[in-house]
């Protein structure tokens, strides 16, 4: 039997390039997309070169694109033959999109990006899955159960994503298919690197763990839900949100006052 194969999508940086290093720590295959296809192949390229006994493939895969995701998933049939699990990471953060400014795009651009984009992965995935079984993770978000402003469509969509795991998890079972969230609070990105101390421990501070997720404590989590150490655990949200979904923040009445 060939070594396991996964295949994250959105993986060139921050936490989708973190999930990608796990599977090839631990000895899986790994094919990575972005948006951009020379960013994909020089991702692939530096895990290599950091992994040089494991096969990497990087492609273009744009998430509000059918076509695309089908393409990409039959070139990873083709090439390795096996499919034993898929992360979908890659999504529109929408940030700034409410009620009184989402327009028809960016509402369609949101939702074809993170809900319908993930469903059609999911759905090609599965078509390679049914025959050996395998694993699924979705990334969802805490802003699928509580809501701050701005982020309307955002928040609709990772709801979106958690509802269609349960459904996939019902139905793709008896194929010998998991399929799971892993429901994401606030992760260290180069956004937070860009901010100025006060700013950062502000943020912490609200947090009972007091920090953000690093990319590594995402990772950790879907090689859990994806590998066999988690063999009857399907159809669940699995929370990493630093214990923010347990505290009630104060409302802001003036939020659309800020300036943006």
């Amino acid at each position: 039997m060939g070594r396991k194969v996964a295949f994250i999508t959105g993986a060139t940086r921050n936490t989708g390039y973190a999930i990608a290093q796990r599977f090839a720590q631990e000895g899986w295959d790994v094919c990575i997309s972005s948006r951009d296809e020379a960013c994909a192949g020089e991702a692939a390229r530096r895990l290599k070169a950091e992994f040089p006994a494991v096969s990497f493939l990087g492609m273009a895969m744009d998430p509000e694109d059918i076509g695309q995701i089908r393409a990409g998933f039959q070139r990873i049939e083709k090439e390795f033959g096996r499919l034993d699990a898929f992360v979908a990471n890659a999504a529109h953060l929408g940030v700034g999109y409410h009620t009184f400014n989402t327009t028809p795009e960016r509402w369609d651009s949101v939702m074809n990006a993170n809900a319908r984009g993930t469903f059609f992965c999911c759905q090609a995935a599965a078509e390679i899955m049914k025959r050996t079984g395998g694993s699924m993770v979705l990334i969802s978000s805490v802003h699928a159960h509580a809501s701050i402003s701005g982020r309307v469509v955002y928040s609709a969509s990772k709801a979106a994503i958690n509802a269609m795991m349960r459904c996939m998890a019902v139905e793709l079972g008896y194929l010998g298919i998991r399929v799971n969230s892993l429901v994401a609070g606030a992760i260290w990105t180069e956004r937070w690197a860009a901010q100025d101390e006060e700013t950062t421990q502000r943020r912490r501070d609200q947090y009972p763990a007091g920090k953000e997720s690093a990319p590594e404590d995402i990772a950790s989590a879907v090689y859990f839900l994806a590998c066999e150490k988690s063999p009857t655990i399907t159809g669940t949200e699995m929370t990493v949100d630093s214990g923010i979904s347990a505290c009630l923040l104060p409302y802001d009445k003036n939020w659309n006052q800020k300036k943006a």
